[in-house]
């Protein structure tokens, strides 16, 4: 697998940003990889605060300027000290989403990393957070830290549905922690499992359609990871129910510390919707998860 080669976080200087910046480093430090530091302030609300105090806007301005500068240079030097990688840290001005969609464009990119903010991420997702925005549109894979762990991740599991997306989510979980343990869930649902039952079908006659079901399901789920490189050694696992609920009580079981999915559709209403099985594991995971594409672009650096 290629080792990542630029990863991105982006940091507000706040708690929940930083154990991404933390998180970010030490995933440059395992593949030797460039690590951007990027703060961008909001045009629209550096506008609205250089004109509320008794002072000249541009005097206020390069003030707010210079203090961000400074604290986001004195990071990214404790982040190379610490973690011994380069560290390229930007400020930028703009619509901070938009911004930071150019530079993942600009600088070939490879990972995108973001803390998530407390309880209401998914809520954050219909009020326009720059996390939900780069979750919505974002081509590349991204990374949303819950956890403060500061260990390589070991033991991870990547939730498929047998799409082109799950494909590339195996392949990109394989690629971020390459030595850590893949666990692969594929939840089925047979076609009409819920209905036997008012349909007066007997219990043995359920059971045997579960376990015939079952067994298709392993045997696609091997067919599909068959011609992924290292599948030899995945472990794998089918099982039934409600996607988003299987995932997470898999995770929780497994003492999984990144769970891994593809993203729905190439546009899935393209930038509203993720759709509700990653909504609602969003909602309720209590660990980092991964988030990746099914069409990631070919960024500039590396065509």
């Amino acid at each position: 697998m290629t080792p990542l080669a630029n990863i991105l976080v982006a940091t507000d200087f706040s708690t929940h940003a930083s154990r991404a910046v933390n998180r970010a480093a030490l995933l440059a430090q395992q593949h030797h990889a460039t690590l951007h530091l990027l703060h961008v302030m909001d045009k629209l609300l550096l506008q609205m605060f250089t004109g509320s105090i008794d002072e000249h806007p541009l005097v206020t301005e390069e003030r707010l300027l210079d203090s961000a500068r400074g604290r986001l240079k004195e990071l990214a030097e404790h982040l190379a000290s610490q973690f011994g990688v380069p560290v390229k840290d930007e400020l930028l001005i703009g619509r901070i989403h938009s911004q930071m969609m150019q530079y993942v464009m600009a600088h070939g990119v490879d990972l995108s990393v973001f803390g998530a903010h407390g309880e209401n991420f998914v809520r954050d997702l219909f009020v326009g957070s720059t996390a939900s925005k780069f979750l919505r549109k974002g081509r590349q894979p991204t990374l949303v830290v819950r956890s403060a762990d500061q260990q390589a991740y070991r033991n991870v599991l990547v939730a498929v549905d047998l799409s082109p997306a799950s494909r590339l989510a195996v392949e990109a979980a394989a690629r971020i922690a390459p030595q850590a343990e893949l666990y692969i869930l594929h939840v089925s649902e047979p076609p009409f499992a819920g209905k036997l039952r008012y349909a007066g079908v007997d219990e043995d006659s359920i059971a045997q359609y579960h376990s015939k079901a079952e067994q298709e399901a392993r045997s696609k789920l091997d067919a599909f990871l068959g011609p992924i490189e290292g599948s030899e050694k995945m472990v794998r696992s089918v099982t039934s129910g409600a996607p988003a609920r299987a995932i997470v009580e898999c995770a929780q079981a497994r003492d999984a510390d990144l769970v891994v999915m593809g993203k729905r559709g190439q546009l899935e209403l393209d930038e509203f919707l993720l759709g509700s099985v990653t909504l609602r594991v969003l909602d309720e995971i209590d660990r980092d998860l991964l988030l990746v594409a099914p069409n990631p672009v070919v960024t500039n650096e590396n065509k």
